[in-house]
């Protein structure tokens, strides 16, 4: 890297991800200093493996869904959804004695189908994501209970061994969430469509203006992060080995949205990376283990998880706020910087 290179790297600032992150991860830190100090149990081997693999259904659909959100879109019917998935996979094990694979296959295809349709909806129609996805939370909860509004367990020992079992010393659920999260973030840098996910984000009317294939787009992230709560619920399933239709999934859109948010993804959209997902998701991890070993009340934990809530909310304000202004310092730096070349 040359000398004029170096000059204008650090005329251009801090970028706002580094900023809100480095916040995140300033009190990841600050979080498993203090468990670790309050419990024995909390830094071990053992513990992160289990702290991991409770959080990793969340994880799935939050990768997934963070782009969702950076395209400036949301899905918030994925708690029904993953329900309704975990429910139809259920039901084709037990009731259709259908094989292990073809019971997650259907799982996650039918929540693959639940996304087409909101997708359909949103981007080719015209209708509100917020208004669309919350109808559809409630008309997948209904539908699951009206398929079946009693619990279903025994799913079989093949998707029990995915849901507890290792590979190479590893969690399996580990493994999932790990790759659904390698996948996004390569995606997201690595691929055209990458870049079309931003671009639809900042401003989705030049972005179709400019002949970016907008809706394809949108329906295509649709339909992933449909299939996303499909994998989600079939990974429930498993990790329980059994269904509740009335309780399985509940409000796991908004711990999504916690994590996203959290991760420095702008709510409007145009902004945000997956790394910064990732540190969120293993800091609501953290705080969730480390009150439970310190055995704190439930109903603190739901406030902890309210104030988290809030903390998102403050970190994508704050991302609002600085990015224009570090973006408008950065573009007077190098104007400067070229009229005195």
């Amino acid at each position: 890297m040359n000398e004029v290179s170096k000059v204008r790297r650090r005329q251009r600032g801090l970028p706002v991800e580094l900023v809100v992150n480095n916040i995140l991860l300033l009190a990841l830190l600050v979080l498993v200093v203090y468990f670790g100090s309050h419990s024995s149990a909390f830094l071990t081997v053992s513990n992160f493996k289990v702290l991991l693999t409770n959080y990793a259904a969340i994880g799935i659909v939050a990768a997934v869904m963070a782009l969702l959100v950076i395209a400036g879109q949301v899905d918030l019917s994925i708690g029904s959804n993953i329900a309704f998935s975990a429910m139809v996979t259920a039901i084709a094990m037990t009731a259709w004695h259908l094989p292990a694979t073809i019971g997650i296959l259907l799982g996650i295809g039918s929540g693959a189908l639940i996304g087409l349709l909101n997708g359909i909806l949103c981007a080719y129609l015209g209708f509100s994501p917020i208004i669309v996805t919350l109808g559809m939370l409630s008309v997948l909860r209904g539908t699951t209970l009206l398929i079946n509004p009693i619990e279903v367990s025994g799913l079989g020992d093949v998707l029990f061994s995915v849901g507890n079992g290792e590979t190479l010393g590893m969690p399996n659920l580990l493994i999932v969430v790990l790759c659904a999260f390698l996948l996004s973030a390569a995606f997201l840098s690595l691929t055209v469509w990458g870049r079309y996910v931003f671009a639809i984000g900042i401003n989705p009317q030049a972005a179709f203006l400019a002949a970016l294939p907008v809706r394809p787009v949108l329906l295509g992230l649709f339909v992933a992060t449909g299939a996303a709560a499909g994998a989600s619920g079939v990974v429930l399933a498993a990790r329980l080995d059994g269904v509740s239709p009335g309780s399985l999934g509940l409000q796991m859109e908004l711990q999504a949205l916690t994590i996203i948010l959290l991760g420095g993804v702008a709510f409007a959209g145009g902004r945000g990376r997956v790394l910064g997902v990732f540190t969120a998701w293993v800091f609501l991890g953290v705080l969730d283990n480390g009150l439970t070993l310190l055995n704190v009340p439930p109903f603190v934990q739901l406030v902890a998880s309210g104030l988290a809530l809030v903390f998102a909310a403050s970190l994508d304000a704050l991302g609002t706020f600085l990015g224009p202004r570090l973006e408008q310092r950065r573009r007077v730096a190098e104007q400067l910087s070229q009229a005195k070349s």
